[in-house]
C-alpha cells in the first residue's frame, strides 16, 4: 500500500483513540516504521496488520474500522491533500463517481508506483447507480463503503449504498454496489 495510507490509519487512530493506541498497534503489528512517507509503498501485509491490530486493542470489528477509515481517508486526507483534484472530477457525487475510473488516472500521475483499484459505473438513473470495484486485495469492501459514504458527506449529497455482491474473478475481489440518491 502506499504510504498516504498507512499515515491516515496513523491519523485516525491517533485522533479518535490517542497516541499510546497508535504505539501499542504500531508495535503489535510488528511495523517498525515510525514515519511513512508519502512517495514509498510499503508491503500490504503492514497495512493489513495493522488494521488486524487495531479491531483487537481498540475492540472494534474489523469492518467498522474499515468502515470508518474509508469515511476518515475521504474527509480527511483526500480533502486536505486533494480537494481540487476531487472537485476537478465532477461537480457533483454522481459526476464524480462516474468519472472515478479518471480519477484514479489523475492520481497515477502523482504516485506512478500505486496500484489503486478499479472502478465502474454500470447502471445509472437519476435515482440510483451501479458501481463495480475490482481490487486484488481481499477483504476492503467495507473501506469502499465508507469512501463512499465520506464522498456522500463530501458532495452533500445524500446516498445510501448497499453491498449487492461480492465475488472472486481472475485474480480480483470484486464487489457490486447499488447507490441511491
Amino acid at each position: 500500500m502506499h504510504g498516504v495510507v498507512n499515515q491516515a490509519i496513523e491519523g485516525l487512530i491517533t485522533k479518535r483513540f490517542g497516541a499510546e493506541a497508535w504505539d501499542e498497534i504500531r508495535i503489535a503489528s510488528q511495523c517498525e516504521d515510525t514515519t511513512f512517507y508519502n512517495n514509498h509503498n510499503y508491503s500490504d501485509t503492514v497495512t493489513y496488520a495493522l488494521v488486524v491490530n487495531a479491531s483487537k486493542i481498540l475492540d472494534m470489528d474489523v469492518h467498522t474500522l474499515l468502515f470508518e477509515f474509508g469515511k476518515y481517508w475521504v474527509l480527511t486526507i483526500a480533502a486536505e491533500k486533494y480537494g481540487a483534484l476531487l472537485h476537478s472530477a465532477g461537480s457533483g457525487l454522481q459526476e464524480f463517481l462516474i468519472n472515478l475510473p479518471n480519477f484514479h488516472s489523475r492520481v497515477m500521475l502523482y504516485y506512478p508506483e500505486i496500484t489503486p483499484p478499479e472502478f465502474k459505473v454500470m447502471e445509472r438513473s437519476n435515482t440510483t447507480l451501479e458501481l463495480q470495484y475490482f481490487s486484488k486485495r481481499p477483504g476492503l469492501q467495507p473501506f469502499v463503503s465508507g469512501i463512499l459514504e465520506g464522498l456522500s458527506s463530501f458532495f452533500e449529497t445524500p446516498m445510501q449504498i448497499e453491498l449487492i455482491d461480492t465475488t472472486f474473478e481472475d485474480e480480483y475481489h470484486k464487489s457490486i454496489f447499488s447507490l441511491h440518491f
